[in-house]
């Protein structure tokens, strides 16, 4: 299992498990759309690579999140990933935040 998923009540995290997002986190990724809750934040802490499978899968969750009208985070993402992300437009609509920043979303 790449991705451990923590419920709230109004809210899911995805903490992403291990160094890389590719073909095959982007299957588990694929089949989270169904867990989303109205606040989702997708934890980047340990991945070190992400490649064009990871990408392709991140952009189709949040187009997903998007149709659901769900607001989609990332947290603990690199400086390099943080321009991938920026590159292919997915900041718009999938911003980075702290964590912390977030609390007042996850703890209502």
């Amino acid at each position: 299992m790449t991705l451990k998923v923590e419920q709230g009540n109004a809210f899911t995290i995805i903490h992403i498990q291990n160094d890389s997002v590719d073909a095959t986190s982007a299957k588990e990724i694929a089949g989270i759309k169904d867990r989303m809750n109205q606040t989702t934040i997708m934890d980047f802490g340990p991945v070190m690579f992400i490649n064009s499978a990871g990408i392709s899968a991140l952009l189709k969750l949040v187009i997903e999140a998007r149709k659901q009208g769900k607001k989609l985070y990332a947290v603990n993402v690199t400086a390099h990933h943080r321009k991938v992300f920026e590159m292919v437009d997915m900041l718009r609509y999938m911003p980075i935040a702290k964590m912390e920043d977030l609390m007042p979303l996850i703890s209502a």
